[in-house]
């Protein structure tokens, strides 16, 4: 549930980081567009990772035999 919406973080943040830059150096100021982007992820990623988790929980959803640790029943 962590590493997913990790990656999605900081690859998505690091994407808005370099945007931000080179921006702010091309046009001399910054753009506030970058900044929102980055907390609406980093505030939204890890929601929705969880609401998918506890729906995949409530409806019964197989966990296969390379998932580690325990499945839903236990």
């Amino acid at each position: 549930l962590h590493g997913p919406t990790k990656a999605t973080t900081l690859g998505v943040g690091a994407i808005m980081i370099s945007s931000l830059i080179y921006f702010s150096v091309t046009e001399g100021s910054i753009n506030m567009t970058e900044i929102l982007i980055m907390v609406f992820l980093a505030l939204t990623a890890p929601v929705s990772a969880n609401m998918m988790a506890k729906a995949a929980m409530h409806i019964g959803v197989r966990t296969t035999e390379e998932t580690r640790g325990q499945g839903w029943d236990q």
